[in-house]
């Protein structure tokens, strides 16, 4: 995979004469409110600081492309995804006016300063994106970033409002996404986020067999997902690998595997 991507290196790569194998990709990129003290123990200024981003005007211009906006936890191949399912929509004004009321003047975010296959712009480039849309609208975002491995450690020390992450699916179920939400490891469920009724279905969905009713469920989990708002879904990253002209029938699975079965070279 090319991690740290942009238009101009696609170019360069295909000028060159190589190939570029091009996917949706199954991964999420997204941010996440700490849920488990203020002020986003709160959903409702959850939902408020969360329209005050312009996500596809995000998406745009950091990831020139090579992402699509998220309009769910889910990809949009996934089974469950629903794409009645919206979340909290660019509403700048009404942002204002809800973070007004409610007097939250500052966050403290965390990042983290590589680049991620979900995230090819790194996060601190992320963070400081959506530093600039939270002081449209009265807030004021003080950012801490981290190497990968300390951010990994700060996660789970807790000591944040927001952060970033992301996920890469293993197995093409629908699970494998929204169990994040209900995870007990805090590096897992950044969002801290505890909701009984959220994790009921996660179990039933588990145990009920593929099919209709199963999908039923995880699109009502999703609904629920945007309705609590514990995270702002922002992107899904295409899958990207460049190869040789000369190399034949070669493809990189969504799961971030590449397999040679039936590869050649000429």
């Amino acid at each position: 995979m090319i991690d740290g991507i942009d238009a101009t290196v696609v170019k360069q790569i295909t000028d060159a004469g190589n190939k570029i194998f091009q996917a949706p990709g199954m991964n999420i990129n997204y941010m996440a409110y700490n849920t488990s003290r203020k002020p986003f123990n709160d959903a409702k200024l959850r939902v408020a600081l969360s329209q005050a981003v312009n996500v596809p005007e995000l998406v745009k211009s950091l990831y020139q492309g090579y992402s699509a906006p998220a309009t769910s936890v889910l990809p949009t191949f996934m089974e469950g995804y629903d794409k009645s399912i919206a979340q909290a929509s660019y509403d700048a004004e009404a942002a204002a006016k809800t973070i007004k009321a409610a007097g939250l003047t500052s966050v403290h975010i965390i990042t983290y300063t590589n680049p991620r296959p979900y995230n090819s712009a790194n996060g601190q480039a992320l963070a400081e994106a959506m530093q600039g849309y939270f002081s449209k609208v009265g807030v004021t975002a003080t950012i801490d970033a981290f190497d990968w491995t300390t951010y990994k450690q700060k996660l789970k020390a807790g000591d944040y409002d927001i952060c970033f992450y992301g996920w890469i699916g293993d197995n093409g179920d629908p699970d494998n996404f929204m169990y994040l939400l209900a995870h007990e490891d805090p590096t897992m469920n950044v969002a801290l986020y505890k909701n009984p009724e959220f994790n009921k279905l996660i179990a039933k969905g588990v145990e009920t067999p593929a099919g209709a009713e199963r999908n039923a469920i995880y699109t009502q989990l999703e609904k629920i997902a945007a309705a609590d708002a514990a995270w702002l879904p922002i992107s899904h990253a295409e899958t990207l690998c460049a190869y040789r002209p000369n190399i034949h029938d070669f493809y990189f699975h969504m799961t971030a595997v590449t397999p040679f079965a039936g590869v050649s070279k000429d």
